[in-house]
């Protein structure tokens, strides 16, 4: 569910955001391409000035909560990551994994997204404990904070992961003294 047409564009905004692998393949659970993956989230955000204050991201797709400055930026920025990410898998990983061909003529994402605008902090603790949990249920791991690919060590125990989470709305501040 799109939310980007209600809210203010030039304003700033937390987005719930989900993306899916192409065909729902079950590409990232490949520790060198999730750690990738990762890695191009985190150096797009900071291009764009987006602050990612929860990840988890699962065998076959990837959710976040991303704090932006311009809402706008939201589709920009996940074309630019999706893209990124992509072609920075086609260069490191020039093989097959469970039939998946990496070449230059194979999407790894599906071409869409979803995602809803948080309004309040209710749905914001809403959406990180399902972050957080989507390992669990999927019987990944026992407890939220052993998914590795996650941002729940650090919400639940301070433990840093492979992306710097900003858990608090200091974004929100930098934007307003611009």
């Amino acid at each position: 569910m799109s939310t980007r047409g209600r809210i203010n564009g030039d304003g700033p905004a937390v987005e719930f955001v989900t993306t899916s692998a192409h065909n729902r393949q079950y590409l990232f659970r490949n520790d060198a391409i999730a750690l990738n993956v990762l890695k191009q989230l985190s150096e797009t955000a900071g291009y764009f000035t987006i602050a990612i204050m929860a990840y988890v991201l699962m065998p076959s797709h990837l959710h976040a909560i991303l704090g932006l400055p311009k809402a706008r930026d939201l589709s920009k920025f996940m074309q630019s990551f999706k893209s990124l990410s992509s072609r920075r898998i086609r260069h490191k990983f020039a093989y097959s994994i469970n039939g998946f061909q990496f070449d230059s003529r194979t999407a790894l994402w599906q071409p869409r997204f979803d995602d809803v605008l948080i309004i309040s902090e209710l749905q914001f603790n809403v959406k990180l404990d399902y972050i957080h949990n989507n390992p669990v249920k999927a019987g990944l791991v026992q407890r939220p904070e052993e998914w590795k690919y996650s941002s729940a060590g650090f919400w639940l125990k301070e433990i840093p992961g492979p992306i710097v989470v900003e858990s608090s709305f200091k974004w929100m501040e930098i934007v307003s003294e611009k």
